[in-house]
């Protein structure tokens, strides 16, 4: 997979019109579950895609080989993902808040709420940090290394995050249970 990543980035490099298209049509829907996990909204995450897709465009000369492509767009994508939250933080809080008040689950049941949304706002209550790290590790299935190279953390770092998010979470998703695919 890395040397056809590589394969395609020269291609595109060499004048190559469909190479780019490749990459994006390979990592363009990666790139939004990452960016959606970290920022929380559904539009904010979809501008970021095409924010990043555009900056990586225009910095594809500047990659070095040195590391997997991927591991450079995950990069990218996490620093543009994390400067979007932060920027949104007080937006989302709000906005949250109203829903928690309003008790926006219309359902007003437990049965009623899918699994996924309770993990989903449970997330939301991480700070972006910690948020990104859950996210890279068991939504996109990354090693502690691979995380820390994305971050550009050390590995003890991915650690402490990992086990700070863990004991956040846990109250909060004491009452979820998943349960197995039938």
């Amino acid at each position: 997979m890395g040397g056809d990543d590589a394969d395609l980035v020269r291609r595109h490099l060499s004048g190559d019109p469909d190479a780019f298209r490749l990459l994006y049509e390979k990592y363009g829907d990666k790139v939004f579950a990452s960016a959606y996990r970290i920022v929380g909204e559904y539009h904010a995450a979809a501008d970021l895609v095409q924010e990043i897709f555009v900056k990586i465009h225009g910095e594809l000369r500047s990659f070095k080989f040195e590391s997997k492509f991927s591991t450079w767009l995950f990069r990218v994508t996490v620093n543009h993902a994390l400067n979007r939250a932060s920027e949104g933080l007080r937006h989302a809080r709000i906005h949250e808040k109203i829903v928690r008040d309003g008790r926006g689950d219309p359902g007003g049941t437990r049965e009623g709420r899918p699994v996924d949304d309770e993990i989903h706002r449970a997330l939301q209550e991480l700070s972006p940090k910690l948020r990104t790290v859950i996210s890279l590790r068991y939504l996109e299935g990354l090693s502690y290394e691979e995380i820390a190279e994305i971050l550009e953390i050390s590995i003890g770092t991915v650690k402490s995050r990992l086990f700070l998010a863990h004991e956040t979470l846990r109250p909060m998703l004491k009452n979820v249970t998943l349960e197995p695919e039938p």
